[in-house]
């Protein structure tokens, strides 16, 4: 009874408060801006880490190595070389790394997705089955031969390495690449339960995570 009568009592001094400020002008009104949801608002993608292949090449590489004398005090570029040409079948892979979660961003009628810069998977693989190496000699005096096409079959990984890295390979895969990304994206929303048709624009200059 006595808690009942305290709430009647606060109840009446708050109306007697409002009644004074208004009568008396000390009340004024304020305006703001409140905040609601945005349907298009930012969407965080979570992955599952480590990499997500994106795209793959297979393509037939040349490559040749040559070993001519080296002379200490005169200039022996004429003497006669060796040269092996290894002809091989190289897979290249490109992958991008997947951070703990994307950021999906509204952009006009479409949304913005940017990711890691595209790589390529190292070290390459080849098919030592079709591999094809012809070592040519210039002469009885050019160096040997068998040294030569090892160290050809030796330095063949890092060159398609480099080869598979260069922007031509990398800018070749970029709209595959794009797809997959965009394929990855569609499916992480449907499982969240979202079905926006809007078109997904691929950005490859996110910060690496790895």
């Amino acid at each position: 009874m006595k808690h009942r009568t305290s709430l009647t009592l606060a109840a009446v001094a708050v109306a007697a408060a409002l009644g004074a400020g208004y009568l008396g002008g000390g009340f004024t009104t304020r305006g703001e801006a409140v905040a609601t949801l945005d349907p298009a608002r930012v969407e965080f993608i979570r992955t599952p880490g480590g990499f997500l292949q994106v795209a793959e090449m297979r393509k037939v590489e040349e490559f040749a190595w040559q070993t001519a004398w080296a002379c200490p005090f005169v200039d022996c570029s004429g003497l006669p070389k060796t040269i092996s040409r290894v002809r091989v079948k190289a897979q290249f892979v490109f992958r991008i790394p997947l951070a703990e979660r994307w950021k999906l961003e509204p952009e006009g009628d479409r949304y913005k997705l940017t990711v890691p810069p595209l790589q390529l998977q190292a070290p390459v693989a080849f098919d030592t089955g079709s591999m094809e190496i012809v070592t040519t000699e210039q002469s009885v005096f050019s160096p040997g031969a068998a040294p030569n096409r090892e160290n050809a079959v030796r330095h063949l990984g890092p060159e398609l390495a480099q080869r598979g890295a260069s922007p031509a390979y990398l800018d070749a895969q970029r709209q595959n690449a794009e797809r997959t990304v965009v394929e990855f994206a569609r499916k992480w929303m449907l499982e969240q339960g979202r079905k926006d048709a809007r078109p997904i624009r691929v950005v490859f200059d996110g910060p690496n995570p790895l």
